[in-house]
């Protein structure tokens, strides 16, 4: 008993050791110092994020930065954890892209035209990008266009995916065209993701980390303009409806600090929330406050799935897999992490922890657990059915 209560005081003075501590107060603080974005009510606001971005890609504009923006772009799109276009190996461009001259980029919007381009019945492209550029080595020069679509916490519309695709392609069949789309969730693929394999889908904190971050460092930077973009990077670490856009170096190199001092803390807090069920996946998909309405569309195998709610969705798509027999090769249970299962064949079905499933849906010997909000669903039936070896695509969410 003495034991315990040691132990008991020795976490609570470890407890008030962190709370007080130089760093936890700077973390605290970083959420509440003022915000160009935050004092006029726009953090989140996505026209204002188009806005901003045209204005960094302008080789016009007042940033002095030339084409330099644009060349970023084109870079971040062969990183690693950008979703690549079905069209990527097409493009020759990219194994001269630091040689490259770019000339004649005219961007919408920019800080002197603040609206975007709209076409016919396609619809209002967020940013539009046309120019050339000119390879010095085989004097070969070519037409370039780029679409960039920008969500925040506004749905994916696949058919406005495809609509915009089809334009381009049509309309520019001998140019390089590209098609970038930021969002702060990627799924497996850009398909999955936005509805339709010719875009290039990247978050926004590749968009931080690989294009906005590098930008502040140039030395050609117009110093009068960099506390704009200093205000950018921050705007994206504030939390709206459950979305962090980006986690900042600040953020990192704070949180760091704090855990290698007090991990024990940390770790303690951690094992009680997922213990109690109360967390157990990242806290940038924790739900939105209130129950979000409307229907949910997926196309797995070609096929179309439309329901009220995940747990609708879920019981719809479970009864295609067992009738279909898409679930003979995978072994049960089965789920995309160690505190959870997402489908079982018990006939009472738990989870690691030994809970019972809180909100299952059945059919025959099946169950799904569906105690997730709508954009963790989605993952998890994008997770399912890249196990599975189905092609998967949102609709509508």
């Amino acid at each position: 008993m003495k034991k315990k209560k040691n132990i008991e005081i020795d976490f609570t003075t470890k407890l008030l050791g962190l709370i007080s501590e130089p760093n936890f107060i700077k973390f605290l603080n970083i959420f509440s110092e003022p915000n160009i974005f935050k004092i006029v009510g726009r953090t989140h606001y996505e026209r204002w994020h188009s806005a901003f971005i045209g204005w960094l890609l302008d080789a016009n504009g007042s940033h002095l930065l030339a084409d330099y923006v644009l060349t970023r772009f084109l870079f971040a799109l062969l990183e690693e954890d950008t979703l690549k276009s079905i069209k990527h190996n097409e493009f020759q461009l990219f194994k001269v892209l630091p040689i490259l001259d770019f000339s004649k980029i005219e961007v919408v919007p920019n800080e002197y035209t603040s609206t975007e381009l709209t076409v016919g019945n396609v619809g209002r492209f967020d940013i539009f990008l046309k120019g050339s550029y000119f390879d010095k080595f085989t004097d070969v020069s070519k037409n370039i266009n780029i679409i960039f679509e920008l969500k925040i916490d506004s749905q994916v519309n696949s058919n406005q995916s495809k609509k915009y695709a089809d334009w381009i392609y049509n309309n520019h069949p001998n140019d390089d065209n590209f098609l970038i789309y930021i969002l702060p969730n990627l799924l497996s693929s850009s398909k999955a993701t936005v509805g339709d394999d010719r875009w290039y889908c990247i978050n926004y904190q590749l968009l931080n980390d690989k294009i906005i971050l590098p930008i502040l460092d140039h030395p050609n930077l117009n110093e009068k303009v960099k506390p704009f973009i200093i205000q950018y990077t921050k705007n994206l670490k504030f939390r709206y409806k459950g979305i962090k856009m980006a986690i900042t170096t600040e953020e990192k190199r704070l949180a760091i600090s704090l855990y290698e001092k007090y991990c024990d803390v940390f770790d303690a807090i951690f094992d009680a929330l997922q213990e109690a069920d109360t967390i157990d996946y990242s806290t940038s998909d924790i739900p939105k406050r209130g129950k979000k309405i409307g229907k949910i569309v997926v196309k797995i195998e070609n096929k179309v799935f439309e329901g009220k709610s995940i747990n609708d969705l879920f019981q719809k798509v479970l009864k295609y897999l067992v009738d279909s027999n898409k679930l003979n090769n995978i072994q049960m249970p089965w789920g995309t992490g160690n505190s959870r299962y997402i489908i079982s064949n018990q006939s009472v079905p738990v989870h690691p922890n030994g809970r019972d499933f809180f909100i299952p849906v059945k059919y025959k010997e099946y169950s799904m657990e569906t105690h997730v909000d709508r954009k963790r669903g989605i993952k998890i039936l994008d997770d399912f059915c890249k196990e599975l070896k189905l092609s998967f695509e949102t609709i509508e969410i």
